[in-house]
C-alpha cells in the first residue's frame, strides 16, 4: 500500500536524521585529551607558585612611624572646689566686705530659675569671660547646692555664693548682669557701692545683650569697660549674639 510504503520511508528518514544529531552531539561534548588536561594544570601550578613564593622585604625596624595629630585645644581651667566657694561665703556671710574680685562682669542667678536657663547663663558667662553669683546655698543646703551647681555649671565656669554682693549692687530679681569698677569694693553705711561705681541690667536677655546695654546706657566709666569686654570677646570670636 502507498501508505505503508510512506510509513516505512518516514521511519528511515527519521532514524537516519536521529542518528546524525547524536553523532554532531556527542562531538561537541567530547573531552580534552590527557595532554591537554596536563598542559592545563601546569599553567596553574606555575602561576600558583609564582604568587605564592614571590619575595615580600620585611619592614625594616626603627622605619615605621605613626604621626599624631596636632590638635591646638585650650589648656584646662582649673576649677574652684566647692570648699573654696563655701569658705567665702562663710566670710561674707560672718560681715566680710562684699568684693566682685578681679572681675567685672558679675551675673545674679538663683537655683530657683529654670535649670535649662541656668545652662544657658553659664555658658554665656563662659563666653563673656564673667561671674555667677548666687545668694546662698539651696534649701540651706551645701550638699544640695554642689549637685544643683554641678547640674548647671556645665561650661566649668567660677561662681560664687556671696549674700553681700546683692546687697552691695541692690540686687532684688535675677537674673542681673552688673559691670563695675574697682572702686565698687568701697561700701557705703547700707552695706551698698556708690552708685557711680556700677551699672545693672536685670530681665531675661543674653549676657552680650545686657553688656551693650550696659555700654550704651552707664556712664563714661562703666560704658568703657563694657565696650572693652565687648571687644576682647569679639576678638575672641567667641559664639553669642546680641539678642
Amino acid at each position: 500500500m502507498a501508505f505503508s510504503v510512506n510509513a516505512t520511508a518516514a521511519a528511515a528518514l527519521l532514524l537516519a536524521t536521529s542518528f546524525f544529531a547524536v553523532n554532531a552531539f556527542s562531538q561537541q561534548l567530547e573531552m580534552p585529551s590527557d595532554d591537554a588536561i596536563k598542559k592545563i594544570m601546569s599553567e596553574q601550578a606555575a602561576s600558583r607558585n609564582a604568587t605564592l613564593g614571590g619575595k615580600i622585604d620585611p619592614v625594616k625596624a626603627g622605619t615605621f612611624k605613626a604621626v599624631a595629630p596636632v590638635i591646638n585645644a585650650p589648656p584646662p581651667t582649673k576649677t574652684e572646689s566647692l570648699d573654696d566657694v563655701v569658705a567665702r561665703f562663710n566670710a561674707a556671710k560672718n560681715g566680710g566686705t562684699a568684693k566682685p574680685g578681679e572681675n567685672d562682669f558679675i551675673i545674679f542667678v538663683s537655683f530657683s530659675m529654670p535649670k535649662d536657663k541656668l545652662i544657658s547663663l553659664a555658658q554665656q558667662a563662659k563666653e563673656t569671660g564673667a561671674v555667677m553669683v548666687i545668694r546662698g546655698f539651696k534649701n540651706g543646703s551645701q550638699m544640695q547646692t554642689k549637685q544643683a551647681a554641678l547640674d548647671v555649671n556645665k561650661a566649668g565656669v567660677p561662681w560664687e555664693i556671696n549674700p553681700n554682693l546683692f546687697k552691695a549692687f541692690k540686687i532684688d530679681s535675677v537674673p542681673a548682669f552688673v559691670v563695675a569698677t574697682s572702686d565698687a569694693q568701697s561700701v557705703l553705711d547700707d552695706g551698698c557701692s556708690p552708685e557711680a561705681t556700677f551699672t545693672s541690667v536685670t530681665g531675661d536677655i543674653s549676657a552680650m545683650l545686657a553688656l551693650d546695654t550696659i555700654r550704651v546706657r552707664a556712664q563714661p566709666s562703666i560704658s568703657k569697660l563694657a565696650a572693652s569686654r565687648l571687644a576682647q570677646i569679639a576678638k575672641k570670636d567667641a559664639p553669642g549674639s546680641v539678642r
